[in-house]
Formats: structure tokens, sequence, C-alpha cells
């Protein structure tokens, strides 16, 4: 591959990361509108009130998503209002999939988009900047850079985001149990794991691997500048008079 193909396939593969990121970022932010919003009126305001009906709260026209239910004895009463998001409210909200205390909402896809858009960006600017050229002081400062961002993306950004999804939406936390261990590996004893635990097993193998992953990489970039030139002693060196250099080493 030429230093041309080397450059456009490089600045490609960055233009194409840049779109993926921005995607990510707009649905991201779309789908984290919740759908419906509860909100609290007045018993007088509440009476009557039928799903789909429209009222004004906020001096503004909301739809009435379910019915309520009216506690005459209670002053106010809590309604369900649907959330109307103008041009993109065609975007999916709330949860891609759902189980009985648990959710995975639609805005981790665009997580997911964001994150394999940085990973495209980092990985053509590689190959454009980097793949085949001499390393140099200022190259090797932006090498630094970028791997410095990558270590903040892998080893922070996955990590936070993971930490809040399983802890939010997910609902992995230490009260709920994932499953019980066999009785007999457990001298019969009642022990069972929760989704807190295997959230923390995941977060913590995660982290190794990527750890692990990072020093393997940086030693297969080690080699490819091949081994140190061996040294020439100064016996073997001329001066440009013609003459033998008696100090020196190339």
């Amino acid at each position: 591959m030429s230093a041309k193909e080397r450059s456009i396939g490089g600045w490609a593969l960055f233009l194409l990361g840049l779109f993926v990121l921005v995607l990510g970022i707009w649905f991201n932010h779309y789908a984290n509108f919740p759908s419906v919003e509860t909100v609290t009126l007045d018993l007088d305001e509440a009476v009557g009130l039928q799903a789909g009906d429209r009222i004004t709260f906020d001096r503004a026209g909301r739809i009435v998503a379910s019915t309520p239910s009216v506690d005459p004895a209670l002053p106010q009463v809590p309604v369900e209002l649907t959330v109307e998001v103008d041009t993109f409210g065609w975007v999916p909200r709330d949860c891609l999939l759902q189980g009985g205390d648990w959710c995975l909402p639609w805005f981790t896809v665009g997580h997911l988009a964001a994150i394999g858009g940085s990973q495209l960006m980092l990985l053509g600017i590689a190959v454009a900047v980097f793949l085949g050229r001499r390393m140099t002081w200022s190259m090797a400062a932006l090498a630094a850079f970028l791997a410095m961002l990558e270590l903040v993306l892998l080893l922070g950004t996955v990590a936070s985001e993971w930490l809040n999804l399983a802890q939010g939406p997910l609902n992995w936390n230490e009260q709920n149990d994932a499953f019980t261990i066999w009785a007999p590996l457990v001298l019969g004893n009642q022990v069972g794991v929760s989704w807190g635990a295997i959230k923390d097993f995941v977060s913590i193998n995660y982290n190794m691997g990527a750890l692990t992953f990072i020093i393997l990489f940086a030693r297969w970039i080690q080699s490819f500048g091949g081994p140190m030139p061996e040294e020439k002693r100064s016996a073997d060196l001329v001066s440009p008079y013609g003459r033998p250099l008696v100090k020196g080493a190339e």
C-alpha cells in the first residue's frame, strides 16, 4: 500500500468514524427522552380524565397516557402524561428489552455507536499519520496523546458507563439474586449469587482484560521497528579527510 493509499484509507476511516460518532450522540440524545411523565394534578382537574384526553399542563397541551386512579380522600392525583418530542419523536425510547424489574434502554444503542465511531476515528488517524512513516519526536508526542485518549475511553468511559447501566436500568444490585448455588456444593446451605456480584465480576474482568490487551498491543508495536542497528567501532570510522577516527561511535 502506497503512502497516498494509506492516507486516503485512513482519513476515510476517520470520516466514517466521525459520522458514526455523531449519529450515536444524536440517537442517544433523543432516545433518552421518556415516553411518559408523571405529574400531580388537583382532584377537581383529575376527575373524569381518560386515556387519550388532551389537557393543558404548564401552559402546554398534553395527552393523558393512561386513565388515572382517583382517590376522593386525597387532594391531589398523580397523572401520567405523554411526552411529545418535535421532529425526531419517532426515535425509539424507553426499553429495548424489559423484564419485571429491569430494563435495557434504547439509548444504550447510541452509546455503543458512539464508542465504535471513536475507535474508527483513532484507527483512521493511526493509519493515515503513523503507518509506514518514520517516527519523530513530534509524531511520538501525537501518538502518546492518541494513546492517552484510547486509555481514557477503554478504562474510563466504557467502564463508567457499564456501571451506570448495571446499577441503573438493569438493576444489578446485591438485593437481587441471579441464581442459587447447588446445595451439595455448599454443604446443604442456601447460598445465592446476586446480580451485584456478577456486575463486579464483569467489571473486574473487563479492566484486567483491557489492561492485558494494552500491554500485549504495546509490546507488538515495539516490534515494528526491528532490532537496533549495531554500533561501529571508532577504528572503522573515517574522517572527511580520510583518516581513521580515534573517538566516537555511530
